[in-house]
């Protein structure tokens, strides 16, 4: 077998602890696998903020319209409670598709 010179023997030694500190570096719990996780993760919720920071600042000025405008009420009192004023005579379009399907009673 063949044997190193210390120099040989430093060298191998210095590149063994390099390679070690890679591997820790890389597959450690904090390594840098890890870390681009978390910073996939990071991206990912920042959007998800920016989505529902949008949705927020829309229902805020819903909440606006509602208090300030008589007719944005009217408006989600008919759409959404399917409320009409005295008098008024509401006609439904019925499709065939609607025809055809058996009613519930």
């Amino acid at each position: 077998m063949k044997t190193f010179s210390l120099y040989q023997q430093i060298i191998l030694l210095a590149v063994s602890f390099f390679l070690l500190l890679v591997m820790i570096a890389v597959f450690h719990e904090d390594g840098i696998l890890t870390i681009r996780d978390f910073e996939n993760e990071l991206v990912q919720f920042k959007a998800g903020n920016e989505t529902l920071k949008n949705e927020n600042e829309k229902l805020h000025k819903e909440i606006d319209s509602l208090k300030s405008d008589p007719f944005a009420v009217e408006i989600l009192a008919r759409e959404k409670l399917n409320l009409v004023r005295p008098g008024e005579t509401v006609y439904q379009l019925v499709t065939e598709e609607e025809k055809k399907l058996p009613s519930v009673e």
